[in-house]
């Protein structure tokens, strides 16, 4: 399971019903304050609408829900206690990711800097997906063997176009989880809309309670103070200070939709890319 292959899937963990219209309640009242703390990573217009990727820190007050309430009666620390055989962990990264409409494909890219089940990442899928991609553990040697590169963290080869007898392909259900460890290859993937919980936690040394309150770090509860979140959101590689909601990343917008279904940019790659080494078409109506 976790040890051999780096990943588990939990069938049928929880009812996703109340959860997700908690989650698009959150979704649209983020939109509606303008929310910092949200990433857009492909500007595509929607009509009265951001394309959000993520929005970060979803259970606090601003957002005005049960997030976190919800988050606790579904007892995480008892299965990553049962999974990981952690004893102490924290909770340090809970983001509410979303897909409105558009293809969304990532880089192939690590969450953490080892696979030595130090940091796991869960994913509480609260709609059907169907795409995301994991390099199982016990693959590691024959893509470090094959594809070097992906060794190491490096965007430029971030889109290599890997067989698909190297990774696993997930098909999973609203109410399924998967939890798996950060520092394995993965790839996100889906055609349309999805939305679900990224989760990461990581295992510490000294002994704290299992209650859901004391196992989230301080940003990410109710009632964080808004110098908690900016020295937070600050670790991030991510800025926030961009605002997509301006009338000139709006007009932006239209130009980047225009892209999607007409890629030409990516048609040129594709074309100069004979052995066809890397995948081209993400981010775009072509995403395969």
């Amino acid at each position: 399971m976790l040890d051999k292959e780096g990943f588990v899937l939990i069938k049928n963990f929880f009812d996703p019903n109340k959860i997700l219209v908690e989650a698009n309640n959150t979704l649209l009242k983020a939109q509606k304050i303008k929310w910092r703390y949200a990433k857009i990573y492909h500007n595509i217009f929607i009509n009265n609408f951001v394309n959000f990727f993520s929005v970060r820190y979803p259970g606090h007050k601003k957002l005005d829900n049960n997030l976190n309430n919800y988050l606790a009666e579904l007892n995480l620390q008892n299965t990553i206690s049962k999974y990981t055989k952690w004893k102490n962990f924290k909770i340090t990264q809970i983001e509410l990711q979303h897909n409105e409409k558009y293809n969304y494909q990532s880089t192939w890219h690590r969450d953490w800097h080892n696979s030595n089940l130090e940091n796991i990442v869960i994913i509480i899928y609260l709609t059907d997906e169907k795409g995301f991609r994991l390099v199982k553990r016990n693959d590691e040697k024959k893509l470090s063997d094959n594809y070097p590169s992906l060794k190491e963290k490096s965007y430029k080869f971030g889109y290599t176009n890997l067989p698909k007898d190297f990774y696993h392909e997930f098909d999973v259900k609203a109410g399924d989880v998967v939890i798996f460890d950060a520092g394995l290859l993965h790839q996100g993937f889906v055609k349309g809309k999805r939305t679900h919980f990224f989760i990461r936690c990581k295992k510490i040394e000294n002994e704290i309670s299992k209650n859901f309150d004391e196992i989230i770090e301080d940003h990410l509860k109710i009632n964080a103070s808004n110098e908690v979140l900016e020295q937070n959101a600050k670790e991030d590689s991510y800025n926030y200070d961009i605002n997509y909601f301006s009338l000139n990343n709006r007009i932006k917008s239209l130009i980047y939709l225009v892209l999607y279904f007409i890629p030409i940019h990516k048609i040129f790659k594709f074309l100069k890319d004979r052995k066809k080494k890397f995948i081209h078409f993400h981010y775009s109506f072509f995403q395969k």
